[in-house]
């Protein structure tokens, strides 16, 4: 498809999916007439294409679960309306592309493994966990039980297990994950913390007084043990959630912005606008100087950094560059202003080296990347 024209290649891939409007079938049966380069591209996309997919019309990219696959697709605002097929179109497209580039785009279990273009070359810092009495351990280096002044640490698995002969509520700790990196740690009361990547925790040995409370800046996890006599609190930069048992997800990467999902159980969300009580399903977000607001989530997307995943769903290129900075600890350089504000749907990996991710928005987009001899990511 290299010799077609974008628009060309958007009204193939309609063809291809079956979802070309009315206007868009006839302008298509010129084209098809007129450009043979555009009829001989349509020809080897249909001989190369599972003939179930093309006869079932990609119906089964609307079915339930479908969405957890899908790895990189586009949208182009400037060109492409709204239509009623909504993602389907653009999902059977990308599987158009990645069954006839052989890339795999959709499939993880396809995907080529272009590791040496991955991260492994330079050092990353590690998870560290500091401690009150000053002494610092590196969790990524420092594996099995590890004794520290009066605290028995475990390190296993990416998971922390304590136990302190000394263990004062008063007295602060600090977790940190640093880029590229998630990791859980049990606290000391059975409540069980998965942080994500860039993501600090503030935390005591012990909970003896009649309240628990931890601080978390970044994004984490929570499953709280029930304690129907000690409230869990969790303090965020700009807010406070209320607990008494339950699972949630917590998230203040964005600067004055506080987001709390629920899962299960209930929480009350805090903050200088007042509060507001969760229900399972829904998330409430706070941005300082205004009311805590309520909606629904999905929890395959809210959920997906869990698996390394970020699902973005017609998210503009200069919101998704800000997520490659704490994934994979490279900066971001949109050197051409003109492609900030595109549109993307898909999964950014971060299971799979940054090269997956660039030769995705070049196949689908046409959109060039390159990383520079400081490690920095420019699109252009």
């Amino acid at each position: 498809m290299k010799n077609l024209t974008a628009h060309q290649e958007y009204l193939l891939l309609g063809k291809v999916s079956n979802t070309l409007s009315e206007q868009e079938s006839e302008e298509w049966e010129q084209m098809v007439q007129h450009v043979p380069e555009v009829a001989i591209a349509y020809e080897q996309f249909m001989q190369q294409l599972p003939a179930g997919d093309v006869a079932g019309r990609f119906s089964y990219v609307d079915e339930p679960g479908y969405w957890d696959d899908l790895t990189a697709s586009f949208k182009e605002p400037a060109r492409i309306r709204r239509l009623p097929f909504g993602r389907r179109r653009w999902v059977a497209a990308a599987i158009a592309i990645g069954v006839l580039a052989g890339s795999a785009l959709l499939w993880n279990n396809l995907r080529k493994q272009d590791t040496a273009t991955n991260m492994a070359a330079t050092a990353k810092p590690g998870v560290e966990l500091r401690l009150a009495d000053g002494s610092v351990v590196n969790l990524s280096r420092q594996q099995g039980n590890i004794q520290t002044g009066a605290t028995q640490l475990n390190n296993t698995n990416k998971r922390l297990t304590y136990s302190s002969s000394d263990a004062d509520a008063s007295v602060i700790n600090i977790l940190t994950v640093p880029v590229g990196l998630d990791y859980k740690i049990s606290l000391a009361d059975g409540t069980e913390v998965w942080m994500n990547s860039a993501t600090e925790l503030k935390f005591p040995l012990a909970f003896p007084d009649a309240t628990r409370e931890v601080s978390i800046n970044g994004e984490a996890y929570l499953k709280v043990a029930k304690d129907p006599a000690k409230p869990f609190i969790v303090h965020l930069p700009n807010s406070t959630v209320q607990v008494l048992g339950t699972e949630f997800n917590v998230n203040t990467y964005d600067p004055g912005t506080a987001k709390v999902a629920l899962i299960e159980g209930a929480v009350n969300m805090r903050s200088l606008s007042g509060e507001s009580t969760l229900a399972p399903g829904r998330q409430a977000i706070y941005q300082d100087g205004q009311a805590i607001q309520q909606r629904t989530f999905d929890a395959k997307v809210v959920l997906g950094w869990q698996k390394g995943l970020f699902f973005f769903d017609e998210m503009p290129l200069k919101e998704i560059a800000k997520v490659v900075p704490r994934w994979f600890g490279m900066q971001v350089i949109i050197d051409d202003p003109a492609i900030s504000d595109k549109k993307f749907v898909g999964v950014l990996d971060r299971n799979q080296p940054i090269s997956a991710f660039q030769d995705d928005l070049k196949l689908i987009a046409g959109i060039d990347s390159y990383v520079d001899k400081d490690n920095v990511l420019h699109f252009r």
